[in-house]
């Protein structure tokens, strides 16, 4: 049902390397959801998939529903959170991610005040790290997922806070211990790097330099690569 598309199929199961193979139900569950959910309102009435994408609530929220939104339900955002981070290898689960994020401000406040976002930052910035391997429109995806966090002070803010520790996906160096903050603008100016050299996408560069414009009033105690990079 909808928790299974949701939940992509199971929290807590490992991430595998093909996620349409691992849950061919919630994976097509969560296509049919797209698809629903971008449907064109009619002229008598708005999409009610989109409506419940963009009002859902978390079952610890007590308040009640507005009475002008028909088809609210609650879910587990716990739960969400957790499918999320752990499946941004597929297309799909990026696209939900970015839908939630865009449309759901419930969602959007939720996941800003988690401590652990560096579990949903990471599997973003190695979808940019790896461009080379990933399609345009997931790249795209990953990025305005970014340009939508930036867009907080308290994330920016918080970034600087989150220590990681030897970070294996990055190759150009290695990275014993860097902050989040700093890793991800490594990872945008590498994007730009390879932007300028290869795609030259006037699209993505423009919304690479907008996020690093975002972040830049709470840079901080930045590693001293991130530092070089900027220059």
């Amino acid at each position: 049902g909808l928790w299974t598309v949701f939940t992509l199929g199971g929290v807590g199961s490992k991430a595998a390397a093909s996620p349409e193979l691992s849950s061919p139900l919630a994976n097509q569950s969560l296509l049919l959801l797209l698809v629903l959910a971008n449907l064109t309102d009619a002229p008598d009435a708005p999409n009610p998939y989109r409506q419940a994408i963009m009002s859902f609530k978390n079952t610890q929220d007590s308040s009640p529903f507005p009475s002008s939104i028909p088809h609210a339900f609650q879910i587990n955002f716990n739960s969400l959170y957790t499918a999320l981070c752990e499946q941004q290898t597929s297309d799909q689960a990026t696209l939900l991610l970015y839908t939630l994020l865009h449309q759901n401000s419930n969602v959007r406040t939720y996941m800003l005040a988690r401590t652990d976002m560096e579990n949903l930052v990471l599997p973003i910035l190695e979808i940019l790290y790896h461009v080379e391997e990933r399609n345009s429109h997931h790249v795209y995806m990953a990025l305005i997922i970014l340009l939508i966090l930036t867009e907080d002070d308290g994330f920016n803010r918080s970034i600087h806070e989150v220590i990681l520790k030897n970070i294996t996906w990055y190759s150009e160096r290695v990275l014993t211990e860097i902050s989040l903050g700093s890793l991800l603008i490594l990872v945008v100016i590498r994007t730009i790097q390879y932007n300028m050299t290869r795609t030259r996408d006037k699209y993505l560069h423009t919304n690479c330099l907008a996020a690093l414009a975002n972040m830049s009033a709470q840079f901080r105690s930045l590693h001293q690569y991130a530092a070089q990079r900027i220059i």
